[in-house]
């Protein structure tokens, strides 16, 4: 198992706090009514190797709860395994045959987009790609990821 997410300076798994000369400034309605990716990304990320089984891919998205990995090859997104297509698969192709699938068998393109992209053009590239997820990527290294859920999370939120 991996993850992937922000580096941290400090070796603690946290960004050092980095303290602010200036006064935070004014919110910026415009900002808060669609956010950034960068600001509503979940920024810990477990993916999958290329070459993973079916069965290591099945336990990582058990054990962490997740229902989407990137696939990795040598540090490269290569896709996006998405727990849906692991059901339909292990379902039509019974156990044994299963075991012998990687998830690069699995994978489809995956949705990405920058951390400075808005949660608007998430929101529009989920319904184009038909994926309910998009990994927040700078220069192919995956930073974190937007699902569906976390969209609809902010939209409740917005509305309380």
């Amino acid at each position: 198992m991996s993850t992937q997410g922000t580096a941290a300076v400090d070796g603690s798994g946290r960004a050092p706090a980095v303290p602010s000369e200036s006064p935070d400034p004014a919110p910026d309605p415009a900002r808060e009514a669609d956010p950034t990716l960068g600001d509503v990304m979940t920024g810990e990320v477990v993916t999958v190797p290329v070459d993973a089984r079916l069965p290591t891919a099945l336990h990582l998205m058990a054990t962490a709860g997740v229902r989407h990995l990137p696939v990795v090859n040598r540090g490269w997104c290569e896709g996006l395994l998405l727990e849906i297509d692991l059901v339909g698969r292990t379902a039509r192709a019974g156990h044994p045959e299963a075991a012998l699938l990687t998830a690069g068998d699995l994978q489809r393109p995956a949705a990405q987009l920058p951390p400075t992209a808005r949660v608007s053009d998430a929101a529009q590239l989920m319904v184009r790609s038909g994926s309910d997820a998009v990994l927040v990527t700078d220069g192919g290294r995956i930073l974190g990821m937007v699902t569906a859920t976390d969209l609809l999370r902010l939209i409740a939120r917005r509305r309380g």
